[in-house]
């Protein structure tokens, strides 16, 4: 089974837990082909999926990467199976606004706000990415001093609305391997870019998402 088949599977699965032991749906085969990454979004939204095989928690218990605050917030039942050794910052930071009865209770002399001068620049804009509510809490000059396009282009992409906090100079007429994850979701941002400057993979991507753009004459031919 190839990763694209077992990645759309586990996204059915979201939606359709039903689907659960019919043809093609193993849950077993599922996961142990699966990034753990992907099931843990699945258990985010259906905590049914959450193994009872202390082998499979083991071999993911050293892994930094995994969303354990989004996990914890939907499925406070897993908190028994994480490795807080292993969970990172960032993580941490989310689980304190996701899930602060148990951030508290395995940090009670933590104080979070710490954490933050340690967050790079791409940590603070993920955070704003995921919890856009705490964008009331911080500085924006302070803690977008050090950010690039990438951090700008891939945030407003998905919260539009800190376009107020930006300074489109920085960009405009200016290529970046962002254009298309940004205007693929906001087109409304499309006058800030110049599509000549583009690669063809990015404008393909625009163009399947938002055909609409190249109506004008122009746009986008390169």
């Amino acid at each position: 089974m190839n990763t694209k088949a077992v990645w759309e599977k586990i996204d059915e699965l979201k939606k359709h837990p039903e689907l659960a032991g019919s043809p093609g749906y193993d849950v077993a085969q599922l996961r142990q082909n699966a990034d753990a990454i992907d099931w843990f979004y699945l258990m985010t939204k259906q905590g049914c999926f959450a193994p009872n095989d202390s082998l499979w928690w083991y071999n993911i218990s050293r892994r930094s990467d995994l969303p354990w605050a989004q996990l914890l917030a939907a499925q406070p039942q897993l908190e028994k199976y994480c490795c807080w050794e292993s969970v990172n910052r960032l993580e941490l930071v989310k689980l304190f606004h996701l899930a602060p009865e148990i951030f508290k209770r395995n940090f009670p002399e933590a104080r979070p706000w710490d954490l933050y001068a340690f967050l790079t620049p791409t940590e603070k804009m993920m955070l704003l990415y995921t919890l856009p509510e705490i964008g009331e809490k911080v500085d924006w000059q302070e803690w977008t001093k050090n950010w690039g396009d990438a951090e700008w282009l891939i945030l407003l992409s998905r919260q539009p609305q800190f376009e107020k906090y930006f300074d489109w100079s920085t960009v405009e007429q200016k290529p970046s391997n962002y254009w298309d994850q940004l205007l693929a979701r906001q087109p409304q941002f499309s006058c800030h870019c110049n599509f000549a400057l583009l690669h063809d993979w990015q404008i393909k991507k625009i163009q399947k998402h938002q055909p609409q753009l190249f109506a004008a004459e122009g746009i986008g031919n390169n």
